[in-house]
Formats: C-alpha cells, structure tokens, sequence
C-alpha cells in the first residue's frame, strides 16, 4: 500500500486503526500490572481451551446460574482490541468462575484487585473500540479522523467519579494518543477533508467533546 502511494507520487497518511493500535500498547498494555491481569485471565482461558471435560462442567455452571453458555474469549497478543475482548469475555463469566473454582482447580485466579484492574480497564478501552470499528468501517472518510481523535482525547481527559485507580492509566493512554496522532492532526488531508465534508458524523458524546 505505501509503494503504491509512492508510485501515484500521493503522499500516504498512514493506518489509523494501526496508530491507535500502538498507542494503546505504549499507553496502556505495557503496564506492568495490566501485563500481569492478561497474563492470568490467558492462563484461566487457555486452561478451559484445552480441556473439553473442564468446558463441559463451566457450562453445566452457567446453566446452573441461569446464565447464557458461551465460552471464554482468547485474545491475540498482537491485536489489541483483543486483549479488551478477553477482559470482557472473563468479567462476564465471573460468576461462573468463581463457582467452577470452589469446586475444581485452576491454574491461576484473580486477586480481588485484578477483579477490580480488568473492570476499570474494559471500561478504559471502550472508547477506543469505538473508534477502531469506526475508522475501520467501508463507509469511514479521511474526513471522520481528526472529530474522532479529538472526542477520544475529551474522554480521556475527562474527570469522573469511577476514575480512582486508572487515573494514571487514562494520563498515560491521553499522552501516547497525543504523542502518536501529533502529526495526524497537523496534516493537511485530514483538516481539509473535515472542513469540506458536511456529512462527518458524529454522536452527542463526540459533539459536547469537541
């Protein structure tokens, strides 16, 4: 795709999902003790992966519980968005786990605090799944960019009540994105492509950001 770029002599503005993907590791899946909580929840998931006979008895516990069966999410380390979906996929099944505990061995479990760490740390990323889908949608313009990353940095910066234990993890995630989008919102494509498209849209949240 770059050499095409070169080749039509236009000059090529770069991935924005792959920008957003490298700030959240330098901002926040670089954390020694986010690090540690994925580490575990991989541990806890890979154990039910391959043992069927462990499944099965999750799944009679999700009955039991009256909860929907599904099975746990494993994430690919080299994409982001997959760490969160990790996250979600145990916060919702820990219940069951808790349950399946009592009962069976597992290989690793989760501190109270982890509990605590994932939670905050699902709801920290949420925004920039957001984001992810949205850029990456058949239907995304240069002219969604520059809206999108100023509402994120909003977010971010954004103090809320629910914010003790991952202030220092949104400062951290607001400074890659500052560090890495810096030229982003300097070029010229992009701040001419939101001027001239009537048609970005943007929700309430997004508006009031911006």
């Amino acid at each position: 795709m770059v050499k095409a770029m070169d080749d039509l002599e236009v000059k090529s503005v770069g991935c924005v999902a792959h920008t957003l993907q490298l700030a959240v590791h330098e901002g926040l899946l670089s954390q020694r003790s986010v690090i540690g909580a994925l580490a575990t929840a991989r541990t806890i998931v890979g154990h039910f992966k391959h043992s069927p006979l462990a499944y099965s008895r999750l799944g009679d516990i999700q009955k039991d519980l009256k909860m929907d069966v599904k099975r746990l999410q494993q994430d690919v380390q080299v994409r982001w968005n997959s760490s969160l979906y990790i996250l979600q996929s145990i916060l919702e099944q820990k219940r069951a786990l808790s349950v399946y505990a009592a009962d069976y061995s597992l290989p690793a479990t989760l501190t109270a605090n982890q509990w605590t760490l994932m939670e905050k740390t699902a709801e920290v990323l949420a925004p920039f799944e957001e984001l992810t889908r949205d850029v990456s949608n058949h239907t995304a313009s240069a002219a969604d960019v520059i809206p999108a990353i100023k509402a994120l940095k909003g977010v971010l910066s954004r103090e809320k009540t629910t914010d003790q234990g991952v202030r220092t993890m949104k400062s951290t995630l607001l400074e890659a994105v500052e560090t890495r989008f810096a030229e982003v919102e300097e070029e010229p494509l992009y701040s001419i492509a939101t001027l001239v498209d009537q048609d970005t849209k943007t929700d309430s949240s997004q508006s009031q950001t911006i």
